[in-house]
């Protein structure tokens, strides 16, 4: 080496005095005999060629890992016609490392893109594809060739210049950073019409300002199918219900016509008395469907207003000269028609008995029925202030009863009585879970 800059000796720390006259492969007891750069040199020397940025990765003992940049040219020295090689190294490292570093990042977020699902384009601000998933070039069958550095909108002869779609990344993201679940329907060329749902988000640079579009976009296309089938079934299937819950209601409006053209035919006391209850059970369940027509429900019913409604018909066409003042105090809450038949059938007998038996033509008579739901535990309670009952009678010849007992056991329920001379109480206390698990 015959000359060498204060740059050199700084940055690989050594000395003038060991390095001016060595030989460049002995330099540092051997530390720049760098096959790569010493074949470099040779041709130089041999071939005249000249080194255009050759890359050079060595550790060195003093200085550890360097990655130098290497520039040569042959000199010729006039007079004697010496031949010289000038050599510029430039220290490259931190360069390379971040290129480095950079390039793994990029093999990693590829590798990361080409896994999801989902089609997936990265933009930059221009709306230039960097990279794209698999996925996308798979769904819009587009090829990477026809893809990548392309703004969005020039992708698939312009299938994707979507006046909503670059209104949204234009102006929407750069305001607010992300759309989530934006759903828009578009006809592409080579797959047809589509419902996709767009999510982006801005993802900045560090250092420089910049950002990227993350566009993430699903196919709902089936999905909106299926919704639109199931919903279109549902609507045909309430209005069969709805259509049926008529036909029932008319057809126990007849059959309690019947009922009542054959009690005008019976004579016998009893027989009467049997054929008006019949006739009231059926009015209970008539209710029912009258309720639900009303509500434009077909599988469920309000507790308030059914009860309530059932309470007053029987109350008003009980016959008596005076009424019981009737209290209601019910609670609001949906129920199955699958749990309202058998509790509005235990209403129907419960209140049918009070006003056949408690009051006596009682003119101050109260009739009071609450429905309350607390925690764990659902209380029905009818009560009146009549006469009590009287244990030597038969009420309904027992059939009632064994009706109310029979429908209480088909809710899981439990019935007490209780009667004196200030009056008769029913309270059936019911599991709440089984109106919770039926609607």
């Amino acid at each position: 080496m015959e000359y060498a800059n204060d740059r050199f000796f700084e940055t690989f720390e050594v000395e003038r005095e060991a390095t001016v006259g060595t030989e460049i492969a002995e330099l540092g007891n051997g530390q720049w005999n760098i096959p790569s750069l010493i074949h470099a040199l040779g041709g130089i020397l041999d071939h005249g060629q000249t080194v255009h940025d050759i890359e050079v990765d060595h550790v060195f003992e003093n200085i550890g890992r360097r990655v130098m940049l290497l520039n040569a040219r042959k000199t010729v020295r006039p007079g004697n016609g010496s031949r010289r090689i000038l050599l510029v190294i430039e220290d490259v490292t931190a360069k390379s490392d971040a290129a480095a570093e950079l390039e793994r990042e990029r093999l990693l977020s590829t590798g990361i893109v080409d896994t999801i699902s989902e089609p997936l384009l990265v933009l930059d601000e221009r709306l230039g594809v960097i990279t794209a998933s698999r996925a996308f070039y798979t769904k819009f069958q587009v090829t990477e060739q026809a893809t990548l550095g392309r703004r969005l909108d020039d992708l698939g002869n312009g299938q994707w210049a979507i006046p909503e779609l670059l209104d949204l990344l234009t102006h929407v993201i750069p305001e607010s950073s992300v759309i989530n679940d934006y759903e828009m329907c578009h006809d592409f060329p080579s797959i047809g019409r589509r419902t996709v749902l767009l999510n982006a988000r801005k993802i900045y640079r560090a250092g420089n300002h910049t950002y990227m579009l993350l566009l993430a976009i699903q196919d709902i296309t089936e999905r909106r199918q299926l919704e639109a089938e199931r919903q279109q079934a549902l609507e045909n299937a309430n209005r069969l219900l709805e259509e049926l819950s008529h036909r029932v209601m008319n057809s126990l409006a007849m059959i309690g016509g019947i009922i009542s053209m054959e009690a005008r035919n019976v004579s016998d006391v009893d027989a009467k008395a049997a054929f008006s209850r019949m006739r009231a059970r059926l009015d209970a369940v008539g209710r029912l469907y009258k309720t639900l027509s009303r509500s434009g429900a077909v599988d469920h019913v309000d507790m308030r207003q059914y009860l309530t409604a059932l309470a007053e018909d029987l109350v008003t066409s009980s016959g008596q000269i005076d009424y019981p003042n009737l209290e209601i105090d019910i609670d609001q809450a949906p129920i199955s028609t699958r749990i309202a038949v058998p509790l509005g059938l235990i209403v129907n007998e419960l209140i049918t008995n009070s006003l056949k038996y408690a009051f006596d033509e009682k003119s101050d008579g109260r009739l009071r029925v609450t429905m309350k739901i607390d925690g764990s535990e659902s209380r029905l309670m009818i009560s009146d202030n009549g006469i009590g009952i009287d244990p030597a009678a038969r009420v309904d010849s027992g059939l009632g009863q064994k009706l109310t007992a029979a429908f209480t056991t088909e809710l899981n329920g439990k019935i007490t009585t209780s009667s004196d001379e200030t009056g008769t109480r029913h309270t059936l206390i019911l599991p709440t879970s089984t109106f919770q698990s039926s609607v």
